[in-house]
């Protein structure tokens, strides 16, 4: 069996160990951070509900911020069932390949013990067979046999281990990290749309400029400050108003001149069509 890298192979299952532990750690670290991270983000936007003046005095923005505060909770109650798969599938699959590891690394002690053994019969044989002893049928010819065909049969599976070794180390990292990245990427991709639901909301709402001036007016401010709101919301739409016939205006100029364009290729097009002609006339006149 002095093909099989046995030496080599040894140290790769000792740093197999060695590393999946680290990963292990890594992975329960990364767990009780998430899970203390998810806890206080869900106590803050829990807390956006307790707010009394938003409760009390303006219901527009209770609506707005009730909203953002039931969207960011179920977000964190999806992160938090992706997050316990990291200790409930992520964590046992290390352990596993720990587990593995170190199956694979007594197997190799066993092998390299058995195979030391053999030689040492081996040579205790050639010795008696020196000194004219019949070792035929003897218990040492026995053991040499049994421990060759454990050998042949341990060895085998071993080879097919060294060839796979790679393969699957590659495969569980690459499943470990593939899972923690697409659980982040689809958590980061609804906490913008979340958040964009939320810009939206606000942005649309038209009843909010009524509602902040319903609510400045109930707590005694003058009517002149509500007007001002009024004037604010007036000089916003004005500016909105502005803005669609400043767009209006560039549509306009660029069909003008998409058509001066056109009119300038179609005059082009006149003008060689004339000066084809001429061609013609000049070869016919040649040609007679």
């Amino acid at each position: 069996m002095e093909e099989i890298p046995i030496q080599k192979f040894q140290q790769k299952t000792e740093t197999e160990i060695k590393n999946y532990n680290v990963i292990k750690s890594v992975l329960s670290k990364l767990y009780d951070t998430e899970n203390e991270l998810i806890k206080k983000r869900k106590g803050a936007f829990e807390d956006i509900k307790d707010i009394k003046d938003i409760n009390e005095e303006n219901p527009v923005l209770k609506k707005i911020y009730n909203n953002f505060s039931e969207g960011m909770l179920k977000l964190e109650t999806e992160k938090e069932q992706q997050v316990m798969k990291i200790k409930t599938k992520l964590i046992p699959t290390t352990e596993a390949r720990i587990t593995e590891a170190k199956r694979t690394k007594q197997n190799i002690g066993n092998y390299k013990n058995i195979e030391s053994k053999t030689k040492a019969q081996e040579e205790e044989v050639e010795k008696m067979k020196k000194k004219g002893q019949d070792v035929k049928g003897s218990q040492i010819s026995l053991n040499i046999s049994q421990n060759k065909s454990y050998m042949a049969e341990e060895g085998k599976g071993l080879k097919d281990q060294i060839m796979n070794y790679e393969a699957d180390r590659i495969n569980i990292n690459k499943k470990i990290m593939l899972y923690l990245i697409n659980f982040e990427m689809a958590y980061h991709a609804k906490y913008i749309e979340e958040l964009t639901k939320l810009f939206n909301d606000i942005i649309k709402e038209k009843d909010l400029k009524k509602s902040i001036k319903d609510s400045v007016m109930s707590v005694g401010v003058s009517q002149n400050v509500a007007d001002e709101i009024d004037d604010e919301e007036q000089s916003e739409n004005n500016d909105d108003d502005d803005d669609e016939d400043d767009q209006e205006e560039l549509k306009k100029s660029k069909l003008s001149k998409s058509k001066k364009s056109a009119t300038k290729k179609s005059k082009n097009k006149s003008q060689k069509d004339d000066d084809d002609d001429d061609e013609n006339e000049i070869d016919d006149d040649d040609e007679k």
